[in-house]
Protein backbone atom coordinates (compact mmCIF):
# COMPACT_ATOMS: atom_id res chain seq x y z
CA UNK A 1 0.00 0.00 0.00
CA UNK A 2 1.48 3.20 -0.84
CA UNK A 3 1.97 5.43 2.33
CA UNK A 4 0.64 8.81 1.80
CA UNK A 5 2.87 11.91 3.12
CA UNK A 6 1.24 15.11 5.49
CA UNK A 7 1.35 17.68 2.53
CA UNK A 8 2.59 20.17 5.03
CA UNK A 9 2.04 24.05 4.21
CA UNK A 10 2.12 27.25 6.24
CA UNK A 11 -0.89 29.68 4.92
CA UNK A 12 -1.14 33.49 5.09
CA UNK A 13 -4.81 34.14 7.06
CA UNK A 14 -6.32 35.76 4.11
CA UNK A 15 -5.68 32.22 1.93
CA UNK A 16 -7.32 30.47 4.73
CA UNK A 17 -10.58 29.41 3.74
CA UNK A 18 -13.73 30.97 5.06
CA UNK A 19 -14.91 27.95 6.87
CA UNK A 20 -11.97 27.67 8.36
CA UNK A 21 -11.07 31.43 9.74
CA UNK A 22 -14.90 31.14 11.03
CA UNK A 23 -13.90 28.12 13.06
CA UNK A 24 -10.71 29.58 14.31
CA UNK A 25 -13.19 32.72 15.64
CA UNK A 26 -15.19 30.47 17.95
CA UNK A 27 -12.24 28.29 19.12
CA UNK A 28 -9.01 29.83 18.07
CA UNK A 29 -6.67 27.47 20.23
CA UNK A 30 -8.76 24.15 18.79
CA UNK A 31 -7.78 21.76 15.25
CA UNK A 32 -9.68 22.60 12.74
CA UNK A 33 -10.33 19.33 10.62
CA UNK A 34 -12.29 19.62 7.21
CA UNK A 35 -12.24 18.11 3.87
CA UNK A 36 -9.47 15.81 4.90
CA UNK A 37 -7.09 18.56 5.87
CA UNK A 38 -5.81 19.33 9.44
CA UNK A 39 -5.18 23.35 9.91
CA UNK A 40 -3.61 24.48 13.05
CA UNK A 41 -3.76 28.34 13.80
CA UNK A 42 -0.22 30.15 14.41
CA UNK A 43 -0.56 33.71 14.69
CA UNK A 44 -1.34 35.32 11.60
CA UNK A 45 -1.18 31.86 9.32
CA UNK A 46 -2.37 28.33 9.86
CA UNK A 47 -0.45 24.99 9.15
CA UNK A 48 -2.09 22.59 6.87
CA UNK A 49 -1.80 19.21 6.32
CA UNK A 50 -3.47 16.32 5.13
CA UNK A 51 -5.80 14.22 8.15
CA UNK A 52 -4.06 11.44 7.71
CA UNK A 53 -1.51 9.17 10.01
CA UNK A 54 1.53 11.06 8.93
CA UNK A 55 -0.56 14.60 9.24
CA UNK A 56 -1.38 13.69 12.61
CA UNK A 57 2.30 12.44 13.74
CA UNK A 58 3.13 16.27 12.56
CA UNK A 59 0.71 17.86 14.11
CA UNK A 60 1.64 16.22 17.27
CA UNK A 61 5.20 17.37 17.06
CA UNK A 62 4.01 20.91 16.26
CA UNK A 63 2.23 21.13 18.81
CA UNK A 64 4.43 19.54 21.73
CA UNK A 65 7.26 21.97 20.04
CA UNK A 66 5.01 24.41 20.80
CA UNK A 67 4.14 23.54 24.27
CA UNK A 68 8.42 23.59 24.88
CA UNK A 69 9.04 26.86 23.89
CA UNK A 70 6.32 28.34 25.47
CA UNK A 71 7.78 29.56 28.29
CA UNK A 72 4.34 29.42 30.03
CA UNK A 73 3.51 28.24 33.55
CA UNK A 74 0.44 26.32 32.65
CA UNK A 75 0.32 23.08 35.09
CA UNK A 76 -0.09 20.89 32.86
CA UNK A 77 2.87 21.46 31.06
CA UNK A 78 4.84 21.23 34.13
CA UNK A 79 3.65 17.89 34.95
CA UNK A 80 4.36 16.57 31.44
CA UNK A 81 7.96 18.04 32.48
CA UNK A 82 7.78 16.13 35.55
CA UNK A 83 6.55 12.80 33.90
CA UNK A 84 8.94 12.97 30.88
CA UNK A 85 12.09 13.86 32.80
CA UNK A 86 14.72 10.81 33.61
CA UNK A 87 16.78 13.06 36.20
CA UNK A 88 15.14 12.99 39.33
CA UNK A 89 16.99 16.42 40.62
CA UNK A 90 14.63 17.95 37.70
CA UNK A 91 11.72 16.27 39.09
CA UNK A 92 12.46 17.75 42.38
CA UNK A 93 13.00 20.82 41.56
CA UNK A 94 9.63 21.56 39.60
CA UNK A 95 7.94 20.33 42.92
CA UNK A 96 9.85 22.86 44.90
CA UNK A 97 9.51 25.40 42.63
CA UNK A 98 5.84 25.12 42.31
CA UNK A 99 5.37 23.62 45.86
CA UNK A 100 4.11 19.97 44.73
CA UNK A 101 4.21 17.62 47.33
CA UNK A 102 6.85 15.04 46.70
CA UNK A 103 6.55 12.17 48.33
CA UNK A 104 3.20 11.42 47.54
CA UNK A 105 2.05 7.99 45.71
CA UNK A 106 0.71 8.87 42.25
CA UNK A 107 -0.05 6.74 39.41
CA UNK A 108 0.06 7.16 35.67
CA UNK A 109 -2.63 6.17 33.20
CA UNK A 110 -2.18 7.36 29.73
CA UNK A 111 -4.93 7.73 27.04
CA UNK A 112 -4.64 7.95 23.54
CA UNK A 113 -7.13 8.38 21.28
CA UNK A 114 -7.22 7.24 17.31
CA UNK A 115 -9.11 9.90 15.63
CA UNK A 116 -9.38 13.04 17.52
CA UNK A 117 -13.39 14.76 17.18
CA UNK A 118 -11.35 18.21 16.51
CA UNK A 119 -10.04 19.65 19.83
CA UNK A 120 -7.07 18.06 21.69
CA UNK A 121 -7.35 15.45 24.17
CA UNK A 122 -6.84 17.75 27.15
CA UNK A 123 -9.19 19.90 26.79
CA UNK A 124 -12.01 17.23 26.04
CA UNK A 125 -10.87 15.56 29.12
CA UNK A 126 -11.13 19.00 30.94
CA UNK A 127 -14.59 19.64 29.73
CA UNK A 128 -15.86 16.05 29.90
CA UNK A 129 -14.39 13.22 32.03
CA UNK A 130 -15.31 12.55 35.37
CA UNK A 131 -11.81 14.12 37.18
CA UNK A 132 -11.65 14.35 40.46
CA UNK A 133 -9.82 17.24 42.43
CA UNK A 134 -6.71 15.78 42.93
CA UNK A 135 -6.40 14.38 39.75
CA UNK A 136 -3.58 16.19 37.49
CA UNK A 137 -3.26 16.36 33.53
CA UNK A 138 -0.42 16.67 31.64
CA UNK A 139 -0.79 16.84 27.77
CA UNK A 140 1.47 14.66 25.84
CA UNK A 141 0.95 15.11 22.18
CA UNK A 142 -2.77 16.37 20.77
CA UNK A 143 -4.22 12.61 20.91
CA UNK A 144 -2.51 11.34 24.37
CA UNK A 145 -2.93 12.71 27.52
CA UNK A 146 -1.65 11.53 30.84
CA UNK A 147 -3.54 11.11 33.58
CA UNK A 148 -1.40 11.56 37.13
CA UNK A 149 -3.75 9.99 39.88
CA UNK A 150 -3.45 9.96 43.64
CA UNK A 151 -3.38 6.23 44.83
CA UNK A 152 -2.07 6.32 48.16
CA UNK A 153 -5.33 4.11 49.22
CA UNK A 154 -6.72 3.13 45.92
CA UNK A 155 -5.50 0.02 44.90
CA UNK A 156 -4.31 -0.68 40.83
CA UNK A 157 -7.94 -2.52 40.44
CA UNK A 158 -9.38 0.36 41.34
CA UNK A 159 -7.16 2.60 39.31
CA UNK A 160 -8.14 0.31 36.18
CA UNK A 161 -11.80 0.61 37.38
CA UNK A 162 -11.79 4.36 37.36
CA UNK A 163 -9.95 4.37 33.80
CA UNK A 164 -12.70 2.10 32.56
CA UNK A 165 -15.60 4.11 33.52
CA UNK A 166 -13.68 7.25 32.35
CA UNK A 167 -13.16 5.79 28.41
CA UNK A 168 -17.30 4.81 29.22
CA UNK A 169 -17.77 8.51 29.92
CA UNK A 170 -15.33 9.77 26.98
CA UNK A 171 -17.18 7.10 24.72
CA UNK A 172 -20.62 8.15 25.39
CA UNK A 173 -19.80 11.71 24.49
CA UNK A 174 -18.42 10.55 21.19
CA UNK A 175 -15.19 10.35 21.57
CA UNK A 176 -14.40 6.88 20.41
CA UNK A 177 -11.17 4.87 19.89
CA UNK A 178 -9.97 5.54 23.47
CA UNK A 179 -7.56 3.15 25.14
CA UNK A 180 -5.43 3.63 28.28
CA UNK A 181 -2.33 1.81 29.49
CA UNK A 182 -1.55 2.22 33.40
CA UNK A 183 1.80 2.31 34.78
CA UNK A 184 2.98 0.99 38.43
CA UNK A 185 2.37 2.89 41.12
CA UNK A 186 5.52 5.76 41.93
CA UNK A 187 6.39 6.43 45.93
CA UNK A 188 7.51 10.07 44.96
CA UNK A 189 8.04 12.26 42.23
CA UNK A 190 11.24 10.72 40.88
CA UNK A 191 9.29 7.53 40.11
CA UNK A 192 6.38 8.81 38.24
CA UNK A 193 8.98 9.19 34.80
CA UNK A 194 9.26 5.53 35.40
CA UNK A 195 5.18 4.77 35.90
CA UNK A 196 4.79 6.95 32.76
CA UNK A 197 7.41 5.14 30.73
CA UNK A 198 5.70 1.82 32.22
CA UNK A 199 2.16 3.12 30.96
CA UNK A 200 3.20 4.09 27.55
CA UNK A 201 4.95 0.80 26.92
CA UNK A 202 0.96 -0.80 28.49
CA UNK A 203 -0.35 1.26 25.68
CA UNK A 204 2.14 -0.14 22.86
CA UNK A 205 2.14 -3.86 23.51
CA UNK A 206 -1.28 -4.01 24.55
CA UNK A 207 -2.00 -2.50 20.91
CA UNK A 208 -0.01 -4.39 19.38
CA UNK A 209 -1.58 -7.52 20.39
CA UNK A 210 -5.16 -6.55 21.51
CA UNK A 211 -6.18 -4.06 19.32
CA UNK A 212 -9.46 -3.83 19.88
CA UNK A 213 -8.51 -3.65 23.76
CA UNK A 214 -9.17 -0.35 25.39
CA UNK A 215 -7.19 -0.71 29.03
CA UNK A 216 -4.29 -2.31 29.18
CA UNK A 217 -1.77 -2.66 32.83
CA UNK A 218 1.80 -2.57 32.82
CA UNK A 219 1.74 -4.90 35.26
CA UNK A 220 -0.75 -7.79 33.47
CA UNK A 221 2.06 -8.08 30.34
CA UNK A 222 4.60 -10.36 31.62
CA UNK A 223 4.14 -12.69 29.27
CA UNK A 224 3.92 -10.14 26.43
CA UNK A 225 6.71 -8.73 27.26
CA UNK A 226 8.74 -12.37 27.90
CA UNK A 227 7.48 -12.75 24.16
CA UNK A 228 8.80 -9.93 22.52
CA UNK A 229 12.23 -10.24 24.41
CA UNK A 230 12.29 -13.83 22.53
CA UNK A 231 15.17 -13.33 19.48
CA UNK A 232 12.81 -13.83 16.44
CA UNK A 233 15.21 -16.92 15.12
CA UNK A 234 14.56 -18.62 18.48
CA UNK A 235 10.92 -17.60 17.60
CA UNK A 236 10.96 -19.51 14.18
CA UNK A 237 12.68 -22.54 15.82
CA UNK A 238 9.73 -22.95 19.06
CA UNK A 239 7.26 -22.01 16.52
CA UNK A 240 8.58 -25.46 14.15
CA UNK A 241 8.71 -27.30 16.82
CA UNK A 242 5.88 -27.08 18.14
CA UNK A 243 4.06 -27.64 14.49
CA UNK A 244 1.80 -24.66 15.86
CA UNK A 245 2.49 -21.92 13.54
CA UNK A 246 -0.57 -22.30 11.50
CA UNK A 247 -3.37 -21.34 14.77
CA UNK A 248 -4.32 -18.94 12.71
CA UNK A 249 -5.34 -21.10 9.82
CA UNK A 250 -6.93 -23.68 11.53
CA UNK A 251 -9.50 -21.72 13.54
CA UNK A 252 -11.73 -18.60 12.69
CA UNK A 253 -11.78 -15.39 14.55
CA UNK A 254 -14.58 -16.80 16.73
CA UNK A 255 -12.63 -19.46 18.16
CA UNK A 256 -9.68 -17.27 18.57
CA UNK A 257 -11.72 -14.88 20.25
CA UNK A 258 -12.81 -17.87 22.40
CA UNK A 259 -9.37 -18.24 23.61
CA UNK A 260 -8.49 -14.48 24.37
CA UNK A 261 -11.45 -14.18 26.56
CA UNK A 262 -10.61 -17.71 28.42
CA UNK A 263 -6.87 -16.27 28.75
CA UNK A 264 -8.22 -12.91 29.78
CA UNK A 265 -10.59 -14.68 33.02
CA UNK A 266 -7.74 -16.80 33.79
CA UNK A 267 -8.47 -20.55 32.30
CA UNK A 268 -11.76 -20.03 34.20
CA UNK A 269 -14.57 -21.57 32.55
CA UNK A 270 -17.78 -20.09 34.44
CA UNK A 271 -16.41 -16.65 34.01
CA UNK A 272 -15.31 -17.19 30.47
CA UNK A 273 -18.88 -19.04 29.07
CA UNK A 274 -20.14 -15.77 30.99
CA UNK A 275 -18.46 -13.25 29.23
CA UNK A 276 -18.81 -14.88 25.73
CA UNK A 277 -22.97 -15.19 26.44
CA UNK A 278 -22.66 -18.92 25.87
CA UNK A 279 -22.78 -22.43 27.61
CA UNK A 280 -20.17 -23.77 29.84
CA UNK A 281 -20.79 -27.23 27.23
CA UNK A 282 -20.28 -25.12 24.39
CA UNK A 283 -16.71 -23.78 25.64
CA UNK A 284 -15.67 -26.94 27.00
CA UNK A 285 -16.71 -28.23 23.10
CA UNK A 286 -14.30 -25.59 21.52
CA UNK A 287 -11.71 -26.25 23.89
CA UNK A 288 -12.03 -29.67 23.09
CA UNK A 289 -11.84 -29.11 19.32
CA UNK A 290 -8.38 -27.27 20.03
CA UNK A 291 -7.17 -30.04 22.09
CA UNK A 292 -7.80 -32.37 18.83
CA UNK A 293 -6.42 -29.96 16.62
CA UNK A 294 -3.12 -28.66 18.23
CA UNK A 295 -2.54 -31.75 21.20
CA UNK A 296 -2.86 -28.99 23.42
CA UNK A 297 -5.16 -28.83 26.31
CA UNK A 298 -6.00 -25.04 27.60
CA UNK A 299 -7.45 -26.16 30.37
CA UNK A 300 -4.06 -27.15 31.89
CA UNK A 301 -1.44 -24.06 32.82
CA UNK A 302 1.63 -25.44 30.93
CA UNK A 303 -0.16 -26.46 27.45
CA UNK A 304 -1.84 -22.52 27.55
CA UNK A 305 1.19 -21.13 28.28
CA UNK A 306 2.47 -22.87 25.23
CA UNK A 307 -0.58 -22.35 23.05
CA UNK A 308 -0.22 -18.18 24.41
CA UNK A 309 3.45 -18.37 23.35
CA UNK A 310 2.75 -19.36 19.94
CA UNK A 311 0.21 -17.40 18.78
CA UNK A 312 1.96 -14.30 20.53
CA UNK A 313 4.95 -15.31 18.10
CA UNK A 314 2.92 -16.16 14.91
CA UNK A 315 0.39 -12.99 15.39
CA UNK A 316 -2.42 -14.83 15.79
CA UNK A 317 -3.85 -13.58 19.26
CA UNK A 318 -4.54 -10.27 17.88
Amino acid sequence: MEKRNAAVELIPWEQIPEEVCRFFEREPDAVCRIKGKIYLQMDREALSCDDNEEGNKVLSAVQQRIRNHSGGTDPKDIWYQIITAPEPDRAAALAKEHGIEYRKKRTVVLFRVKYLPGQPLDRIFSEIAPLEEEDRLAAVDCDTLALIRESAFRSEDEIAEYAAAVIDTMVSEGVSDLQAGIGSEAEDLEGLHQSFEQARAALATGTRYYPNGTLFRYSGQKLDRIIDAIPAEEREKLIREFRSGNIGETFDEEMMETVRVFFRNDLNITAASKELFIHRNTLNYRLDKIRRETGLDLRTFQDAIVFRLICGMTGNVR
